[in-house]
């Protein structure tokens, strides 16, 4: 028989009314308990550069693929599935960007499946070492180039193992693009895509073969390290990334660099329901 609403609960029902109010602490459900946590995203990418306009320019490249992923998948249910990809350009140098990087994302009500910090050596010595430490100790990949970012660029025409100045990446870029290099060519990215000389492919592995320079030396020591780059590291987690959302709503949509997921070994074929694109379980 239902209570009638016009007599006083019981002290039990007046507390369990208190305790569900209390959304911030974990709500008991029988004998399970549910923590109430952030929700995480699916698929979201965290990229916070030193550069206000170099870096970003080059890596919003990938945001504006999935959006094209989209708009060629809009026929399809798409759903609430998230899967971005945030760059921001702070403008500050090494420890000071690891700081704001982890301030950011620290705010978001949501939690990040990667995290990334982008900068390079910048002659702040004595500051490179410990911000790659405190990144890293924060949850946070580092993507660092020493002596400078464009050093990822000219990878992709030769391999290099000696360590140069920032005019002399500027004068070989400009050799080799054949037209004056711009710092903060907001086209970068495709003019290396367009480039008959220029490979990613190559540059990944360029980078990954001179990383291994340095393997038998002190691993922290990476101001020591010039030249060096891991900006290769986060390419190919965003060459992943879009591949996998690409496959799982436009089979169609053409990448312009090889397809290499780790669950789809034939874009031609109906993927998988992948990892990152469900929830509880299920293809969302």
């Amino acid at each position: 028989m239902a209570r009638n609403k016009g007599i006083p609960g019981s002290k039990r029902d007046k507390k369990r009314k208190k305790q569900q109010k209390k959304v911030k602490k974990p709500l008991a459900v029988g004998r399970i308990l549910i923590e109430m946590k952030k929700p995480l995203a699916v698929g979201r990418i965290l990229i916070v550069c030193e550069g206000e306009k170099t870096e970003p320019n080059y890596f919003k490249w990938w945001q504006d693929q999935l959006k094209k992923i989209r708009e060629v998948a809009k026929s399809k249910a798409v759903g609430d599935i998230d899967v971005k990809i945030e760059v921001k350009g702070e403008g500050r140098n090494t420890m000071s960007l690891v700081e704001k990087a982890i301030e950011i994302r620290d705010r978001e009500s949501i939690d990040y499946t990667q995290a990334w910090c982008v900068f390079d050596y910048d002659s702040f010595r004595e500051n490179y070492n410990p911000a790659i430490e405190k990144a890293r100790a924060n949850d946070f990949k580092v993507a660092y180039s020493n002596e400078a970012f464009e050093l990822w660029y000219w990878l992709h025409f030769d391999y290099i193992n000696t360590g140069v100045s920032r005019r002399q990446y500027k004068e070989k870029l400009t050799k080799r693009l054949g037209e004056q290099y711009e710092k903060n060519d907001p086209a970068m990215y495709e003019k290396l895509l367009n480039h008959p000389e220029a490979d990613q492919q190559q540059a990944i592995k360029n980078a990954r073969n001179l990383n291994l320079l340095y393997k038998d030396k002190d691993s922290k020591k990476y101001a020591d390290h010039n030249p060096s780059t891991t900006v290769f590291e986060l390419v190919e987690s965003l060459n992943e990334h879009v591949w996998r959302f690409r496959c799982q709503l436009a089979p169609a949509y053409s990448l312009p660099y090889p397809h290499d997921c780790r669950d789809c070994k034939e874009s031609t074929k109906p993927p998988p329901p992948y990892s990152c694109l469900l929830r509880n379980g299920k293809r969302v």
